[in-house]
């Protein structure tokens, strides 16, 4: 029984490495505000910045879909927990049907993310609010919202989250696209595990893993930076995360091992 249990954890192992694909995409990034980015890693994703002699900053981000190999249990054991949020009945009834019947961590973080981006509907509206109980009054939300939302109702239920800001490379068609960054001022979400440390989500986009457009400030930026270009060097490589649909919505996942 042992051998054939090794065997087949050899062969599981083999597949998943075939599985997976990497995505590689290097920046130029100029300006006072390039200072943000720094060296940036967690499960699945890394971001180095090298200094170039005529100040720039060479940023190249690297992207792997392999399995999420986390195993922790849920509800999550003894240990430091997560700020407990003020309370909020409605939202607590709503992460705890989310999570229930879950097992472990990636599982409850999967039903909760998708259960989000199934109930809320994308608004690129900047004058509405975008607090968590704004959000999940209306039901709508642009990147904020979805990312406030989300870490406050995975914090109801144990698992510890925060919020991110960088930029998202997108094309023109974006409404909020902005031509100096070739893309948008981003916000998104990473979730810690206790055995993998933390790893990246997009509420409403994606679970346990973003893409190589995705470039993260090391800080928050408390206001939006004024100072900052940047320029798309190369692409290469495809990630093959699971799509899954979800009301109206495709969200797509990262498989777990």
């Amino acid at each position: 029984m042992t051998k054939l249990l090794a065997v087949v954890l050899l062969v599981a192992g083999l597949a998943a490495s075939a599985r997976a694909g990497e995505q590689v995409a290097v920046y130029r990034a100029t300006g006072n505000d390039a200072r943000l980015f720094e060296q940036y890693d967690n499960d699945g994703y890394s971001l180095e910045v090298v200094a170039n002699p005529d100040g720039s900053l060479e940023i190249t981000v690297r992207v792997s879909d392999a399995p999420l190999a986390s195993a922790a249990p849920f509800p999550p054991g003894p240990g430091a927990p997560p700020a407990e949020p003020p309370p909020a009945p409605e939202r607590d009834a709503f992460a705890r049907r989310a999570v229930e019947g879950s097992r472990t961590e990636t599982e409850a973080v999967r039903r909760l993310l998708l259960s989000i981006a199934a109930e809320v509907q994308y608004d690129p509206d900047r004058l509405r609010l975008q607090d968590p109980a704004a959000v999940f009054s209306s039901r709508r939300a642009y990147c904020v919202g979805f990312a406030e939302l989300a870490v406050d109702l995975l914090r109801r239920v144990g698992i510890s989250a925060r919020t991110v800001q960088g930029i998202l490379r997108t094309g023109p068609e974006d409404p909020a696209y902005d031509a100096s960054i070739g893309g948008a001022y981003h916000r998104w979400i990473e979730v810690f595990y206790s055995d993998r440390g933390y790893v990246f989500s997009d509420p409403h986009l994606s679970v346990n893993g973003v893409d190589a457009r995705y470039v993260p400030f090391s800080v928050r930026a408390l206001t939006r930076p004024k100072t900052l270009h940047v320029e798309a060097l190369t692409s290469s490589g495809e990630l093959r995360y699971d799509p899954v649909r979800t009301g109206e919505t495709t969200v797509n996942v990262r498989a777990v091992r």
